[in-house]
């Protein structure tokens, strides 16, 4: 056998042993006690992460969205502006043709 083969074969064998014993009575107390020390260090690194990650994260978040909800309402606002004025032509042009009705002004000016 290849000496990787091996490798895998302990590797293997380690985990199921380790599943075995994990299931006997015996380790029962250890079993807590890792449980305790785990739930311990999950609890300092939820209190980290939300004290460390998230505050600054959401604040920045919190300042870009601001500055993209600007942006956003400035177009909005460039948008009705240029739909109105374009209205507002198409109509002048209907109204210059009943005023002067030899003349083709019922086209959009152009400018």
């Amino acid at each position: 056998m290849e000496k990787r083969n091996i490798f895998y074969i302990i590797g293997i064998v380690a985990v199921l042993g380790i599943v075995f014993i994990s299931q006997q009575g015996v380790f029962t107390n250890f079993g807590q006690a890792a449980q305790a020390a785990i739930s311990g260090y999950w609890a300092k690194g939820t209190n980290w992460a939300s004290s460390s990650a998230y505050q600054p994260l959401s604040a920045e978040a919190q300042k870009r969205g601001e500055i993209i909800g600007d942006e956003l309402n400035s177009g909005k606002e460039k948008i009705s502006e240029n739909v109105l004025q374009k209205v507002g032509d198409y109509f002048s042009g209907i109204t210059d043709s009943i005023v002067h009705p030899g003349n083709n002004s019922c086209d959009v000016p152009t400018k």
